[in-house]
């Protein structure tokens, strides 16, 4: 098994958020298959550059999700709003990802770059909480959403052992979480610390 951190402390923005993800900050076009021009089943899989906020806690091979914040909603998306897949091939900077396979365009507001990876383990400690961050299974995620799974409550002091942490655990072997499924809101400029494990 391997555990992995995702971005280190993270500070929370006082929207919605995807735990392990950053937000898309500039439109992209996936360029078409040279051969069949276009980008349909049994075309070749492009390469393009995507731009975030942040490249920390994704690694060449990651599998990830990107679109919509709708999109990121169980049960209740449409057919426009699935999220794209695709692979990291590289990071070329604090702020760039090379990524092969996206089918899609995506706007440069408004959509996420979410990591796709299987977990058997997802663990999500406050740092420094003014107030409660709730933690869910949808970009719908608040206090009062159907998709609440957990809360995390106040953490006053950088170093303190919190009272409590967020810890959903597999059963013997298996991996049945989802990195993409996991979302939070809590006040700005509060602070979490995500990680997660894989066979």
């Amino acid at each position: 098994m391997a555990m992995r951190p995702f971005a280190g402390t993270q500070t929370i923005t006082g929207s919605v958020q995807p735990v392990f993800g950053t937000a898309v900050t500039a439109a992209v076009t996936p360029p078409p298959d040279q051969f069949s021009g276009n980008l349909t089943p049994g075309s070749n899989e492009t390469q393009c550059n995507l731009t975030v906020t942040s490249t920390k806690g994704f690694l060449p091979g990651d599998r990830i999700s990107v679109g919509p914040t709708a999109g990121f909603v169980p049960g209740l998306v449409t057919p426009a709003n699935i999220p794209d897949q695709g692979l990291v091939k590289s990071i070329t900077s604090a702020t760039v990802m090379v990524v092969q396979g996206l089918k899609n365009s995506h706007a440069a507001t408004g959509e996420w770059c979410v990591l796709n990876e299987d977990a058997g383990n997802v663990h999500i400690r406050p740092v420094v909480t003014a107030a409660a961050v709730y933690i869910g299974d949808a970009s719908t995620v608040s206090s009062s959403d159907k998709s609440l799974l957990d809360i995390l409550p106040i953490n006053s002091a950088a170093g303190t052992a919190p009272a409590y942490v967020f810890d959903a655990e597999a059963i013997g072997l298996s991996q049945p979480f989802q990195t993409s499924a996991f979302w939070m809101i809590g006040t700005a400029n509060d602070t979490v610390l995500a990680r997660f494990t894989q066979i």
